[in-house]
């Protein structure tokens, strides 16, 4: 039986592990983007169904870092930007096929590279090694 002092450092790796395979997610997710709009626009049928897949994976990343041990404010602020960004992907993409916002899908694909950036940020404990 783990020791309750164990719980941050199993916590702060499930952290990594979960932002590892969104970035691994979103890694195809720009692959099937790049299918659909250079090759062939029924990949981006796969585009939409792949995200339901994987957009899961932003929800308990706030809450896996809160728990994971200092600097328990800003992991945590940070670990909630992919919760926004999803959203904001959601937004811009919407508007851009509504017509109401036609660059909706240039920040569409910029949300998704930040997105990808912050992702890879977790997964190696970014954060943690700028305060440790």
């Amino acid at each position: 039986m783990s020791d309750q002092s164990d719980l941050p450092a199993i916590l702060s790796a499930l952290l990594r592990f979960l932002s590892w395979l969104l970035l691994v997610s979103l890694f195809a997710q720009f692959f099937i983007a790049g299918m659909s709009s250079m090759t062939n626009p029924d990949w981006w049928a796969y585009h939409k169904s792949w995200v339901g897949v994987f957009q899961w994976l932003v929800v308990p990343l706030p809450v896996l870092a809160w728990f994971s041990g200092g600097p328990r404010l800003a992991r945590t602020a940070f670990a909630s930007l992919p919760i926004a960004q999803m959203t904001l992907q959601y937004v811009f993409v919407d508007r851009a096929l509504e017509g109401r916002m036609p660059f909706g899908v240039g920040l569409h694909a910029l949300n998704g590279a930040l997105m990808v950036l912050i992702a890879a940020a977790l997964s190696i404990g970014w954060l943690d090694n700028q305060t440790s």
